[in-house]
């Protein structure tokens, strides 16, 4: 997958930095300003933690939702996906607004959140689930496009992998888990679930206001007239691209070949994995017989493993290549399913733990990072926006809305199909990254 953009280049058009007066001065900023991304990666992931482990559960005990209905709760509120992240984080590429726009969302998920967390009925609960995903999905591209332009425009982050930044989004994950172990301690205290999650976004809307906005230079203003379109900078537009000129570049993205089938791939594997977190829950409770307490520290060992994983990334990727890596992860994600569905015991529930950091850093990390090599400066909010349409939204949509008509009828059945369908996508990889680590060594 050859691109124009495979290193960092200084100048980027969504430019987060411009040199201070002294070396020291600009060295103090970009020290807080990557320690400050690495806040809210964390807290951002946090509000993840404290209710995705549970969710299915959470519907099927505090509201009496049975599975269909639960797939179809969770299809619905990935539709947002599709619709949310592409608008706003476009809106980030032609006016320079990621930041505010990252706060507005952050706020509205609080609320949203809030809202859920008082509502009974199953229409209720769907409107109130699907507005939480509405305000919720734009952050993670919004706050990895504001990271991957900061890493062009910034000296001092040029250097940072994106894995050592999303590593603290890992942290993040955890924390909720952990301390939930403590408190649900019977079926009926679910119900704290969505007020923790709310207070998790709130902290994250107070971290946010952090994130650095940096004056433009009269270097960026070189780049900006070169880029294509005449894009921004965070701060504010000076000659914004036009709709068109962001729709077209995306367009011509998506129609390279190796492209087009790298991203097909991509929403085949997150089909596969929303089956997985869908009605793994459902799952190790009915049919495997855990306590609901159990799953947040089950779903930590797998968290904490990914640590380990996210930490190597750099070193898996310089050992494997791209290519290896990819198709190393998508395998993992597809036998994962399959042992849980040929040997429903607690020993696969809890030692299939040990192959999510791989597939995390796969689905999460490496194909964010694919795709961003391949985009140019003037859609690099919009990259991210399209990854979350694409893959994140229209594969959880797949699989969930999917895996609720299959587990109607079986559980099993639903990690059998999320096997085959991972075993797709990891031919699709195989052939779609034939030719990445030549173009784009790690």
């Amino acid at each position: 997958m050859p691109g124009p953009n495979s290193g960092s280049v200084p100048g980027s058009h969504t430019a987060v930095d411009t040199p201070s007066p002294t070396g020291g001065e600009r060295g103090g900023r970009h020290v807080r300003a990557l320690a400050i991304t690495k806040a809210n990666y964390a807290m951002l992931y946090a509000v993840d933690g404290a209710l995705l482990p549970f969710l299915s559960v959470f519907l099927a005990y505090t509201h009496g939702l049975s599975p269909s209905q639960i797939g179809l709760v969770l299809a619905v509120s990935s539709a947002t996906a599709v619709l949310a992240p592409p608008v706003v984080s476009m809106l980030a590429d032609r006016y320079g607004r990621a930041r505010t726009l990252l706060l507005a969302s952050l706020i509205a998920s609080a609320a949203a959140l809030a809202i859920f967390a008082v509502v009974d009925g199953y229409w209720w609960v769907l409107a109130a689930y699907a507005a939480f995903s509405l305000a919720r999905e734009p952050t993670r591209p919004l706050l990895d496009g504001i990271f991957f332009s900061a890493q062009r425009a910034v000296p001092a982050l040029a250097e940072v992998s994106y894995h050592r930044v999303r590593l603290w989004g890992t942290f993040g994950y955890m924390v909720p888990g952990v301390l939930l172990y403590f408190f649900l301690d019977t079926t009926t205290s679910l119900g704290v679930l969505p007020i923790l999650a709310s207070g998790m976004a709130i902290l994250g809307m107070v971290v946010a206001t952090f994130l650095p906005t940096w004056p433009r230079t009269p270097a960026d203003e070189v780049a900006q007239a070169a880029s294509p379109g005449g894009a921004t900078g965070s701060t504010g537009p000076t000659s914004p691209a036009t709709v068109g000129a962001l729709v077209g570049s995306a367009v011509r993205l998506l129609r390279r070949r190796t492209t087009a089938v790298f991203v097909l791939a991509m929403f085949l594997l997150q089909a596969s994995m929303a089956a997985y977190f869908a009605y793994y829950p459902l799952h190790a409770t009915t049919v495997v017989g855990l306590s609901p307490r159990w799953l947040g520290l089950v779903s930590n060992l797998g968290v904490a493993v990914e640590l380990g994983y996210m930490a190597a990334f750099g070193w898996l990727v310089r050992r494997l290549g791209w290519r290896r890596l990819m198709v190393l992860g998508a395998t993992a994600a597809a036998v994962r399913v399959a042992l849980l569905a040929a040997v429903p015991t607690v020993g696969v529930v809890v030692g299939t733990q040990v192959v999510h950091g791989m597939v995390i850093i796969v689905s999460m990390v490496a194909g964010r990072i694919l795709l961003d090599r391949q985009a140019p400066d003037e859609i690099r909010h919009t990259t991210q926006g399209l990854y979350a349409m694409i893959v994140m939204g229209g594969g959880k949509i797949a699989g969930s809305a999917l895996g609720g008509v299959i587990a109607a009828y079986s559980l099993a059945a639903v990690f059998w199909s999320a096997a085959v369908v991972g075993l797709a996508a990891t031919l699709l990889l195989a052939w779609s990254l034939r030719d990445v680590d030549t173009a784009n060594p790690g």
